[in-house]
């Protein structure tokens, strides 16, 4: 796969496996008698998507110059991911006074999938570059 083409098969990537993600957590909520939308899921994804976005935008366009702190961009991402997630959705997990385990896996499934998905993105990066 050649380097110009990384953003577009990574944001194809992303949506259509995010897209099917939700698509199948929704359904497991339903079957399992919960609310398929509840703890802020859609949020969740959407947060997920665009900060997943954002780290490799910033990874892809600073590749060549900081090569060398890329994937010290990597980790300052994913502790960006959950700064944003204690300030937006953290508050509204907290309301009952407990983390339950739907509300932790509300965040933490789109979270390793985005982060799965990145990591596998920075490697063939970091093989292209120079």
């Amino acid at each position: 796969m050649k380097i110009k083409f990384f953003p577009s098969v990574f944001l194809t990537v992303l949506f259509i496996g995010m897209g099917l993600l939700l698509w199948a957590h929704t359904t497991v909520l339903g079957n399992l008698g919960h609310e398929p939308f509840g703890n802020q899921l859609v949020a969740s994804y959407v947060m997920n998507t665009i900060m997943a976005s954002l780290i490799f935008f910033a990874i892809y366009i600073f590749r060549d110059k900081y090569r060398d702190l890329l994937g010290f961009f990597f980790l300052g991402g994913s502790l960006l991911k959950f700064v944003v997630f204690f300030i937006f959705l953290y508050p509204g997990y907290k309301q009952d006074g407990a983390l339950e385990r739907m509300e932790f896996l509300t965040f933490f499934i789109p979270y390793l999938f985005s982060l799965f998905l990145e990591t596998y993105f920075l490697v063939k990066l970091l093989n292209t570059v120079r």
